[in-house]
């Protein structure tokens, strides 16, 4: 299992034409959104890396994360930069638990704006907000697809995702000015129903929360 995670995870670098053929852009689409209707809920750990645009390392986090359709999803990052993204599907609530501050505002359904709706959400959105193009990995039939997004002012100008057997490896963004932030999953379960609490976040008194219109 640790070697085909490494395969994986190596495919992701290497040139495309050893490994990968392209896909149809209607066929990419259709692939991508049965891949997504197929995951209704996850909840696994995370390593995640920012690099700018030299490919300096900025900052290396782990966590845990839960979505779930329609529109709920939780992200726990760990010490040393404790912090929690949680929506219910209707509001979005980021909590800094060093700065005992957090910042509520009405859920943002562009998923161009809100990277995590792309799990959460509604697949049948997709093709409006991006361009789609896919790869499949002849020798283990992974799938992996770029997302570019259609709206210019979007938060991101590359989103990918990669499938291995119905489940998600792994995601690689990459903002306007060449800043990357990639993501591996492991310890994954999915499909399983989760409560609407893991998707609450109780706060003290003495946390200042924003309002955010």
């Amino acid at each position: 299992m640790l070697r085909n995670l490494l395969i994986s995870s190596l495919m992701l670098f290497l040139p495309l034409s050893t490994y990968a053929g392209d896909l149809a852009a209607d066929t990419a689409a259709k692939k991508l959104n049965q891949s997504l209707t197929e995951l209704q809920s996850m909840q696994a750990r995370f390593e995640q890396w920012v690099a700018d645009k030299s490919q300096t390392t900025l900052q290396h986090v782990t966590g845990s994360m839960w979505i779930q359709r329609p529109g709920q999803f939780r992200w726990d990052t760990d010490e040393p930069y404790p912090q929690q993204i949680v929506s219910d599907g209707k509001t979005l609530l980021i909590y800094d638990k060093d700065l005992e501050q957090a910042t509520r505002k009405k859920l943002d359904n562009q998923i161009g704006n809100t990277p995590a709706l792309l799990l959460s959400g509604d697949p049948d959105q997709i093709e409006g907000s991006f361009t789609v193009t896919g790869y499949q990995f002849d020798e283990t039939g992974e799938l992996r697809f770029d997302l570019h997004p259609k709206d210019k002012e979007a938060m991101f100008s590359l989103l990918r995702v990669h499938f291995f057997q119905g489940y998600l490896r792994d995601m690689y963004l990459e903002d306007n000015l060449g800043q990357t932030t990639r993501i591996e999953f492991t310890r994954i379960t999915k499909n399983e129903k989760l409560a609407d609490t893991v998707f609450e976040l109780k706060l003290d008194d003495s946390v200042d929360v924003i309002e955010e219109q």
